[in-house]
């Protein structure tokens, strides 16, 4: 995308500052948004204008207007309103809503509109319009009943853009795309992948896991499993389960999950020769379960309890993997300090330190809306899970993956193929290798990422580590 877009919002009561919202995505979008004072619009509400930028602008030619509520005047601010809608047959509507009935929740209660000659509804709530378009001369002009979102004390883009609360800003990144503005669809068709921590190939069954029997149930409803295995545990592979993960790789493999399975493991603040030698051993106990196995492991790290720093997702690349795979509120919760993490939740993948980071969301719950909004987003599908979640059974995954399924032509793969064809497909839309790193300093030394022995402290933990993981394993089989 080399146009740049300036959206003029029309002056608020007050002079008001334009939300904080816009302002993050002014950074990952080419949008500049700023106020003017265009004509009065209707009462409590207020106007965006979109424009390309450094272009000749006459009067009547905007790109398009979006028209939305007044946060003061759409209700008061406070706890999430539940709210249910429906979206028309539309094409002015976005994939994967269009058409659809939803329940979810938004910041205020939103104004309901009212229909002019020419407008066509969008969105429908119990209580009437609330997302509208008309077909200007010469540009469509939207109207939503939806305050523009405001972020929390120290929030950022996820707390606005997530299953739980995303209604008013996918309306505005609707018609940023509109525009020609906004960040496109993924790549077609979909890429999804169930994820579970811990298991391992000591046995045909982990806990709640029968591996046989997933990798019939996947083949029966079209879906992937992929077990972040723990490296510690390659010290021992049984030849039957090796057997059923080769003769299924089509639906079952494996990723990586940590090293030793500490606490926070990947983001204690280790030394950058500590991060290697840890990394580095992660991956050689990997090979030894390849070798051991004859199953392929992805180069792809699911950090344990979702715990990672910044410093160890840089040092990731160097040491022989690919991507990271991690929610957006753990990415959050272990790098606080970080300015990039307030920009989190909009993109295919993050690009931290140079490491690709894809987001995942839990397997349990009610996670329709998670999967919508991944889908609008061209996020990859990715449910994490661990084998307590299959206690009641593995239809838990059939009805996921019948609704992902669903949605159109769907990839269900490994995390390999999956991380590279996200990855490559972001950069085919964009034109170029890919976004722009998050970084708050410098890379740091690379000659850092040789091979290093451990220090003590370091050293300390291991035999502990390999206890702990014995009798986490025995738990997780007995115990179930």
């Amino acid at each position: 995308m080399s146009d740049r877009y300036s959206i003029q919002a029309s002056e608020a009561p007050h002079s008001e500052p334009l939300p904080a919202l816009l302002s993050l995505l002014e950074g990952l979008l080419p949008v500049t948004f700023g106020r003017s004072a265009p004509e009065q619009p209707e009462a409590g509400m207020q106007v965006l204008t979109a424009t390309l930028a450094g272009g000749e602008q006459h009067r009547g030619t905007s790109l398009s207007t979006l028209t939305v509520a007044q946060a003061g005047d759409a209700s008061t601010p406070g706890e999430l309103i539940d709210i249910s809608l429906v979206f028309s047959d539309d094409a002015d509507v976005a994939f994967p809503f269009r058409g659809r009935s939803l329940r979810t929740k938004v910041s205020v209660r939103p104004k309901v509109l009212t229909l002019g000659p020419n407008d066509r509804p969008l969105a429908i709530s119990e209580l009437g319009p609330v997302w509208t378009v008309c077909e200007g001369k010469t540009a469509k002009h939207f109207r939503s009943g939806f305050a523009l979102p405001v972020l929390p004390a120290d929030g950022g883009l996820a707390d606005v853009l997530n299953g739980g609360c995303f209604l008013e800003t996918v309306v505005l990144l609707h018609w940023l795309r509109e525009i020609g503005a906004g960040s496109p669809p993924g790549p077609s068709p979909l890429r999804a992948c169930f994820i579970f921590d811990d298991p391992n190939l000591h046995w045909p069954q982990y806990g709640f896991v029968d591996y046989r029997h997933l990798a019939a149930q996947a083949e029966k409803e079209n879906y992937h499993v992929s077990f972040a295995t723990i490296p510690l545990d390659a010290w021992f592979t049984h030849n039957g389960t090796a057997e059923i993960f080769r003769r299924h790789r089509n639906r079952l493999s494996l990723l990586v999950h940590g090293n030793n399975h500490t606490k926070w493991e990947l983001a204690q603040p280790y030394s950058q020769a500590e991060r290697s030698f840890l990394l580095r051993q992660a991956i050689r106990r990997i090979e030894r379960l390849e070798r051991q196995s004859g199953v392929t492991v992805a180069r792809v790290m699911v950090p344990p309890h979702g715990a990672c720093s910044e410093e160890m997702l840089a040092a990731l690349p160097a040491c022989g993997f690919e991507a990271a795979c991690i929610s957006h509120g753990s990415l959050r919760a272990h790098n606080r300090a970080r300015a990039w993490t307030k920009t989190l939740g909009l993109l295919p993948f993050e690009l931290v330190r140079g490491c690709p980071v894809l987001p995942r969301w839990a397997v349990s719950g009610d996670v329709k809306n998670t999967i919508l909004l991944a889908a609008f987003l061209g996020q990859a599908i990715i449910l994490r899970g661990h084998h307590q979640d299959l206690k009641n059974g593995v239809e838990l995954l059939g009805d996921s993956a019948r609704f992902i399924n669903a949605l159109g032509p769907v990839v269900w793969s490994n995390m390999s193929d999956l991380s590279r064809s996200v990855i490559q497909g972001r950069a085919s839309s964009q034109g170029h290798a890919s976004p722009s790193p998050r970084t708050d300093g410098e890379n740091g030394d690379a000659n850092a990422l040789r091979p290093a022995l451990p220090s003590t402290a370091y050293a300390r933990r291991v035999p502990a580590a390999l206890v702990r993981r014995w009798l986490t394993e025995a738990r997780d089989r007995i115990l179930h």
